[in-house]
C-alpha cells in the first residue's frame, strides 16, 4: 500500500472548509487529494469541533490528530502547543508519546516473527528460559507467548513493570533474575484475562535473548520501516527526528518524561500524526483484504484470543487479540488501542465497517485524558449517527466533562490546602531518616535534601516529601498526580527500614 500524502496546505484546507478562527495552522508540506463531498464536509466540522473544543478546555495544552481510510489517511494536523514555555506549536509531525498503544506495534512485530518461522507464539516460559527456577504455580510449562501477548498469562511480578516504565533502574541481569520471582495471580489464573504491562515486558525480555536483538530493533525491521514510519520512534529520544511534545497535567509541565531507559516493550513509543493516519489505514486497508504490508499479520492481531465483558467510556470490549481490544460501538465492530502515563493520553482505534479510522493524542492526564474519547466518539458519530446527533451527543460529554474538571481542581485545591496545615509527625532529627534503602524486587529509594527538606529519588523519579498523618510517615508523589505514604521503621533510635506501597526497603546506606 503506498503511502499516500497527508497534509492539508492552505488551499485544500480551505477548499475543505478548515482554517477558520481558532484553529492553529498545519505546515503546507503535503495536500489531501481525493477528498469526496461528505469527507470535507466532515474535515470543516471536525476541525470546528475540535478548535472550538480546545477553546473550552485552554488547559489541555495540544491534540495530534489523524483521520483515515483503507485507502490513507485523509487528515493528520496538530493542535495548541507542544511546548508551552518554547511556544512550539503541535502540527502532524509533532511525536506524541502514545503509552500502551505501543502494545499494537509490538503484537504486530511478533505475529510478522510468528508468520516468518522466527518464533511460535505457541513457545512457553520454560522453553524460552530453560535456566530459570520458576516455582511451580507459575505453570511455565503452560504459559505461551500468546497468553503474555493477551494479558492471559496468569501471573504477577515484583519490580519488572515499575522499573522498565518508572525508574530506569535495570539491565539484563537484573530483569532476567526478577524473571524467576514471577508469581501467580491469584486475581485472575492462567487463561484469564488482566490487563497490564507484565506480558509484553516479559515477552520482549525472552525473544530479545532468543533471537539476540532488542526488541526496539525488531520493531524497526518487522513494522516501522516496512510500513514507512519515520516519525515513530521507539529508542534515540534524545536524538527524535521529530520534535516530541512535553508532557503536562494541565497548565503545569510535568518533570517526568521519557528517556530510552524507560522507552519499554509494553509502552514506549512516540509517533506523529500524520504516521498514525498512515498506519491506521493500513489496518482498515488489510481488514478489507487489501494488501499493504504485514496484511495477514495484522488481522491476526485483530482476532481475538480472549473473551472479556469490560468496557471504556462508550467503548464496548468483549475480546483482546495481539495488542487490540475489539467490540461493538454503534452497532459495528471497533478496534482500539488505549494508552495512558504521566503526562500523556492515546486515543488509536479503527471501524472496518464504515472504512473509518481515528487517532487522537494529548500532552496531558487532566481534562486532555477524556477529551481524546470524547473527540474520537464524535469522529464516528458523525457518520453513524448523522452530524447535528452526533454533535448532540459530544456536547453531553463535554458538559460532563466540565463538570467534572471543575470539581476535580476545586477538590485539589482542597487537598493542597489540608497538605500544606499538616505538621511533621516525625520524632528524628531530619539527617536521621536520610540515606539509601534498598529492595531487591524494585532497586534503590534514596532520601536526601539539605536543612529541614527531605527528598526522594528512585532512578529517574524524584519528589519531596511532605507531612502526613501519622506518626513516623511521610506523603509524595514520585509519579506526577499520583500520592503515596512513606513509612520509616525506626529501631534502636534509627531509621532502619522504609515501608511503601510496593514493600519494604532496608537501610543499605
Amino acid at each position: 500500500m503506498r503511502r499516500r500524502e497527508l497534509i492539508l496546505s492552505g488551499a485544500a484546507a480551505a477548499a475543505a472548509g478548515l482554517g477558520r478562527a481558532g484553529a492553529l495552522p498545519v505546515p503546507a508540506r503535503r495536500t489531501v487529494r481525493g477528498l469526496g463531498d461528505e469527507e470535507r464536509r466532515f474535515l470543516g466540522d471536525f476541525d470546528a469541533w475540535l478548535s472550538a473544543a480546545l477553546r473550552r478546555f485552554a488547559s489541555v495544552p495540544a491534540l495530534s490528530v489523524a483521520v483515515a481510510r483503507r485507502r490513507g489517511a485523509i487528515f493528520a494536523a496538530g493542535y495548541g502547543l507542544a511546548d508551552r514555555a518554547r511556544g512550539v506549536r503541535a502540527d502532524a509531525h509533532t511525536g506524541f508519546y502514545i503509552a500502551s498503544s505501543t502494545k499494537s506495534f509490538v503484537g504486530l512485530a511478533f505475529a510478522r516473527l510468528a508468520e516468518a518461522g522466527r518464533i511460535d507464539l505457541g513457545w512457553t516460559l520454560a522453553r524460552l528460559a530453560p535456566e530459570v527456577a520458576f516455582a511451580p504455580e507459575v505453570r511455565a510449562g503452560e504459559v505461551t507467548l500468546e497468553h503474555l501477548l493477551s494479558h492471559s498469562h496468569g501471573l504477577v511480578s515484583a519490580g519488572i513493570e515499575f522499573r522498565l516504565a518508572y525508574t530506569g533502574e535495570h539491565d539484563p541481569a537484573t530483569l532476567w533474575r526478577l524473571l524467576g520471582r514471577l508469581r501467580p495471580n491469584p486475581k485472575a489464573p492462567l487463561g484469564t484475562f488482566d490487563y497490564s504491562n507484565l506480558g509484553y515486558n516479559v515477552a520482549a525480555l525472552l525473544i530479545e535473548r532468543r533471537l539476540g536483538r532488542s526488541w526496539q530493533a525488531l520493531l524497526e525491521a518487522e513494522v516501522l520501516r516496512p510500513l514507512g514510519l519515520a516519525e515513530t520512534i521507539a529508542r534515540g529520544v534524545a536524538h527524535s527526528p521529530v520534535f516530541l511534545a512535553r508532557p503536562y497535567a494541565g497548565e503545569r509541565p510535568l518533570y517526568l518524561a521519557k528517556t530510552d531507559a524507560i522507552m519499554q516493550s509494553a509502552g514506549g513509543m512516540y509517533a506523529s500524526a500524520a504516521d498514525m493516519g498512515h498506519w491506521l489505514g493500513c489496518h482498515l486497508a488489510a481488514e478489507e483484504g487489501g494488501r499493504p504490508p504485514a496484511a495477514a499479520a495484522m488481522r491476526r492481531t485483530h482476532t481475538p484470543v480472549v473473551a472479556l465483558d469490560q468496557s471504556f467510556g462508550p467503548f464496548a470490549r468483549t475480546g483482546y487479540g495481539l495488542g487490540w481490544y475489539s467490540g461493538g460501538y454503534r452497532g459495528a465492530t471497533l478496534y482500539h488501542a488505549f494508552g495512558s502515563y504521566t503526562g500523556a493520553r492515546a486515543h488509536t482505534s479503527f471501524l472496518p465497517a464504515r472504512d473509518l479510522a481515528v487517532a487522537i493524542f494529548a500532552n496531558d492526564q487532566e481534562a486532555g485524558f477524556q477529551l481524546v474519547d470524547i473527540a474520537a466518539a464524535y469522529a464516528y458519530d458523525w457518520f453513524l449517527i448523522g452530524p447535528e446527533a452526533a454533535a448532540r451527543a459530544a456536547g453531553a460529554l463535554l458538559d460532563r466533562l466540565a463538570d467534572a474538571a471543575a470539581r476535580q481542581a476545586a477538590a485539589r485545591t482542597a487537598d493542597r490546602a489540608r497538605r500544606a496545615a499538616r505538621p511533621w509527625r516525625l520524632g528524628l532529627p531530619r539527617a536521621a531518616y536520610r540515606g539509601r534503602f534498598c529492595s531487591d524486587d524494585y532497586g534503590t529509594l534514596t532520601i536526601g535534601g539539605d536543612g529541614e527538606r527531605l527528598e526522594a529519588r528512585m532512578g529517574l523519579l524524584r519528589a519531596d516529601l511532605e507531612p502526613f498523618v501519622d506518626p513516623e510517615t511521610a506523603r509524595l508523589e514520585l509519579i506526577p498526580g499520583e500520592g503515596e505514604v512513606l513509612r520509616f521503621v525506626v529501631e534502636g533510635g534509627a531509621v532502619a527500614a522504609l515501608r511503601t506501597p510496593r514493600g519494604e526497603f532496608r537501610r543499605c546506606g
